[in-house]
């Protein structure tokens, strides 16, 4: 299992460290200003023009990620359900392998035997 969230993990840099070097660029080489108007009844913000589209991205990233978390909720109880059953499973399987005493029942043996030193 080590090995697998280790090749997630490099995968995961791999996608995604093309977009970081991406976004640090697209700062560094637009630094105009641009006026961004949010409130149609204010007066604009003058901010560099990859403020608001770095705000953007970063706005859907964080959308997507909860979106994407909250699809998954079924998937997690479904999941959470399989290891509570796996586990009474497990407990009646140790059960089951234990082995059966049973009881006598002397109430059978007939007096006579019984009183007999």
């Amino acid at each position: 299992m080590p090995m697998k969230d280790f090749l997630f993990t490099l995968l995961a840099w791999l996608l995604t460290l093309p977009f970081i070097i991406a976004a640090i660029a697209f700062a560094l080489y637009n630094q105009v200003d641009v006026a961004v108007t949010v409130n149609p009844f204010k007066d604009a913000v003058t901010l560099p023009v990859y403020v608001p589209v770095l705000a953007a991205v970063a706005f859907g990233f964080v959308f997507g990620s909860v979106m994407t978390w909250a699809a998954m909720g079924r998937l997690r109880k479904e999941r959470s359900d399989q290891r509570k059953k796996i586990k009474t499973l497990e407990k009646q399987i140790a059960n089951a392998n234990q082995p059966v005493v049973t009881p006598h029942n002397y109430s059978l043996i007939p007096s006579s035997f019984k009183d007999k030193p």
